[in-house]
């Protein structure tokens, strides 16, 4: 009774032991990093894209009315490429889908012959080539589908503005005024990619 109860108390202090150490065995979750990726003006920050140099464009309407005279059509222009973009690129997947399913969900009704039937071979045949109808037209219609969504995509990327209309507009603003617009990129840990790793004035 003895041997067994001080197997006992062992089996209890390994049992005990087993989720502490379980615990101290999990590595600890990684840090996030976030890239740095906005433009800076004085101590004010803005989203890196056209619509974050809206956002500024926008606190200048009063204060610096010359500088948003000179700057809002150039502005304008790249946001219609941006909603142009994304007209296309919606489109393309709208269709796309919609091609897709008609494939899938608009394959002609095959009905399979009874044994019983007096033109069974006939029945058989055409039933038969009902099906592989269906086949080759949802794999047409897939194919169509999956490639109109991809060329949504690509005229979506050639239409939408590129990194360098942005830098265009913070050389124009710069030029415009005492003051400097910056770029502020930084050092992306996670992918060993540095995008500049400082303030960059354009």
């Amino acid at each position: 009774m003895e041997k067994l109860s001080r197997l006992a108390l062992c089996v209890s202090v390994v049992v005990a032991a087993l989720p502490a150490a379980a615990f101290a065995q999990v590595p600890p979750p990684d840090p996030v990093y976030v890239t740095p990726d906005h433009l800076e003006v004085g101590n004010q920050a803005f989203e890196a894209s056209v619509s974050g140099f809206r956002a500024y464009l926008e606190t200048q309407r009063v204060s610096d009315p010359r500088l948003f005279a000179a700057l809002d059509p150039k502005v304008a222009q790249l946001e219609s490429q941006v909603a142009a973009g994304r007209v296309v690129a919606v489109a393309g997947l709208v269709v796309g889908l919609a091609l897709v399913g008609y494939g899938f969900f608009g394959r002609k009704t095959c009905t399979q012959p009874a044994v019983s039937d007096p033109n069974f071979a006939a029945d058989t045949d055409a039933w038969s080539n009902c099906n592989e109808d269906n086949v080759h037209a949802a794999a047409a219609f897939g194919f169509i589908g999956v490639g109109t969504i991809a060329l949504g995509g690509l005229a979506w990327w050639m239409i939408a503005p590129k990194r360098s209309d942005l830098f265009d507009l913070v050389n124009a603003r710069n030029a415009l005024s005492h003051d400097t617009m910056r770029l502020q990129v930084g050092y992306d840990p996670t992918s060993r990619l540095a995008l500049g790793g400082l303030s960059m004035s354009f």
